[in-house]
């Protein structure tokens, strides 16, 4: 999702460094570096080093300590749009890792504009999948009515030679959108729980990665057991 995202402002005008460890795509028009400890080549040496080079746009593959974090949030407070990932259950426990690394709340809050977080399910086979019913059990793991799926293409895994027998061929993303506007500013400034600022989020139209996940189910692109398997212990 980093290289769609960067892929997608890549523009002649632009520069855009990244920091990776290892460079997973080779892209065209971007400068790419690889960290390697072994020569002091770390994430925080290489953006210092990057910094210097004046870029509009930073990548950094994983933020996973103060230093990085701290190189990162003084980026964005000084005009460089950065990317980044930090390991965490959804997209509003992000704001809590960056605060448990030592950044200070005020900064993540003035820093950080959006937090998406992902996860992989696998995708249904095109040649194989057939139209299928869910459970009661699905329904209730799912906290769907059987009203809601009245119109929806809810399909079930087969098998062919295409996908080796398995029924699904491919994965996709199911995502998690958490927009940082003014009032979660004010709410991540006086260091307010993940727990609330998760129900802020789904006040405001957040959807869950279940949720994402669900509205593929009922769109014949996945399967209620994967949905479930991938987000089994999430908060709904």
């Amino acid at each position: 999702s980093l290289y769609a995202c960067l892929h997608y402002i890549n523009k002649p005008d632009r520069k855009i460094i990244t920091v990776e460890e290892p460079i997973e795509y080779q892209m065209g028009g971007i400068n790419q570096v690889q960290v390697n400890p072994e020569i002091g080549m770390t994430f925080p040496a290489a953006l210092r080093s990057m910094l210097r080079q004046a870029p509009n746009i930073i990548m950094i593959g994983e933020i996973r300590d103060l230093e990085t974090a701290s190189i990162a949030t003084n980026a964005s407070l000084t005009g460089h749009l950065v990317f980044s990932t930090l390991h965490t259950n959804d997209a509003p426990s992000a704001v809590a890792r960056l605060i448990d690394l030592g950044v200070q709340p005020f900064l993540v809050a003035s820093s950080v504009r959006a937090v998406i977080a992902q996860r992989l399910v696998r995708r249904l086979c095109n040649n194989c999948k057939q139209p299928g019913e869910l459970s009661d059990t699905e329904l209730r793991a799912l906290q769907i009515e059987r009203g809601q799926i009245s119109e929806a293409q809810v399909m079930k895994p087969v098998g062919c030679e295409q996908c080796r027998q398995i029924g699904y061929k491919g994965r996709m993303g199911i995502f998690e959108i958490f927009v940082i506007d003014d009032e979660v500013r004010q709410m991540i400034n006086k260091r307010t729980s993940t727990f609330i600022l998760r129900q802020k989020a789904r006040e405001v139209g957040m959807r869950t990665l279940r949720e994402d996940g669900v509205r593929k189910v009922l769109a014949g692109l996945t399967s209620a057991e994967e949905v479930i398997s991938i987000t089994v212990g999430d908060v709904s």
